[in-house]
Parts: structure tokens; sequence; C-alpha cells
């Protein structure tokens, strides 16, 4: 025999509560959910759907703020690994000692670092800038194509984006709780409703009484091979 099926998630609770309060202010006749219970669930709704909308922005901003965070990191890497493949033809070019290579974060055989997280490309950068400045004071003409200066303009870019996906994900976290502190409310109000329902439509037969609590927003699964009676049923099989 199909079993009730409560909702689980956020969402799914706001639209069978709505379902619920929408169907009981349109019946006719026997009330089938009583004023206190439809008071319970009123008093949830408006707070639910702004939370659940506002937690849905929140999601846009911070998989936003990751795009730019993503794209600010990759212009760093781009010109650090520039930098790096223009010293490397310089010290070839130029006949340099490989002394030179360290000012720029690399071993003295010029091999590129395989660097394993986004703060590791951070620091090398900010260390490539520092260590110009030490190798402009011990004689060597500064990089150009890119530039140390446009790395560095690279690098505020990419701190600003990823500080902004910290900030991000901090609005999102309180997003979520913010939803999350109103499951209790919710849960309670759907309780309290398909109690009555069951109560109130005892003496329905049992198709009947699956039809009715449908209009409600109730939904039912099948636990064993049946055959759905609805659309709304989901087959366990």
């Amino acid at each position: 025999m199909p079993r009730i099926r409560k909702p689980l998630s956020a969402i799914d609770r706001l639209v069978f509560l709505k379902k619920a309060v929408n169907t009981a202010n349109i019946e006719s006749g026997e009330k089938m959910i009583s004023e206190k219970t439809l008071g319970q669930a009123n008093a949830v709704i408006a707070p639910l759907e702004a939370n659940i909308g506002e937690l849905a922005n929140q999601k846009s901003e911070s998989q936003k703020e990751i795009r730019e965070k993503n794209t600010a990191m990759s212009n760093l890497q781009t010109y650090v690994r520039d930098i790096w493949e223009g010293i490397r033809r310089r010290v070839y070019r130029e006949q340099l000692p490989l002394d030179v290579f360290p000012y720029y974060q690399l071993p003295k055989n010029g091999t590129s670092p395989k660097l394993a997280s986004e703060g590791q490309w951070l620091e090398v950068a900010g260390l490539i800038i520092k260590g110009e400045a030490s190798a402009i004071a011990n004689g060597y003409a500064p990089m150009s194509n890119p530039s140390v200066d446009e790395l560095g303009s690279k690098l505020k870019e990419a701190k600003k984006e990823s500080a902004d996906v910290t900030i991000a994900d901090q609005k999102l976290d309180a997003s979520q709780e913010a939803v999350s502190d109103l499951m209790p409310e919710a849960v309670a109000a759907i309780d309290r409703i398909i109690a009555e329902l069951n109560f109130n439509l005892y003496d329905k037969d049992d198709a009947s009484k699956r039809r009715i609590m449908r209009n409600y927003g109730v939904r039912y699964e099948l636990t064993t091979k049946e055959e759905a009676e609805d659309a709304t049923d989901v087959s366990l099989n």
C-alpha cells in the first residue's frame, strides 16, 4: 500500500505548506485542518520563502565570485610562467649567471616549480616581486613583457578576488543557517497537517483518503510493485 512520503528538502517543505494552506483556504464543508495548525503553517511560510530566495541569491553570488577568482588566479599563473620563461630566455641570450634564477623563485637549473595550491601561487608571485627588487639592486635589468609591475597588478587582483570568495562564502553560510533554523518549525507544521488529515479522513476508504490528501500536498511512495495512482507518486521499485 502506498505510504506517505514526507518532504525532506527546504523547498519541498515550503511547497507542501503552501499547497496545504491554499487548499484549506478554498475548501468547503468540514475543515480538514484547524485554524491553529494553519496559523502555525502561515507563520513559517513567509520567512521560509524569503530565506530560500536569499539562499538562492547567495549561491549565485558565490558561484560568480568563484568564477572571478578562478579567472584572476589563472591570469596570475600565466604572468608568473611568462616571467619564468622570460628570465630563462634572458639567461640563455645574455649568458647571465645562474645565480639570477633564485631572485625569481626558480632553482639554479631554471626548472619551473610545481605549485599545488592557490596560496602557493600567491606567495611565489609576491616573492618574485620582492626578488626583482634585489636583482635590480645587484645590477640586473628589470623584466619586461610582462614586467614585475604588471605581475603586481595581477597579484593584487587575485588577492582581492580570493577575499571576495571568502566573504561570499560567509554570506552563503549565514543564508543556509537561516533556512536550517526554520526547519524544525516547518517540520512540526507539516506533521500537524498530516496528523489532522489522517484523523479527519479516518472513515474514508484508502483511495479516497489518498486522493484528498494529495490535494493538500501530500505525496506517496510505492513500497511494492504497485501501480501509481497519481503523477506525484514516487516508485521505490
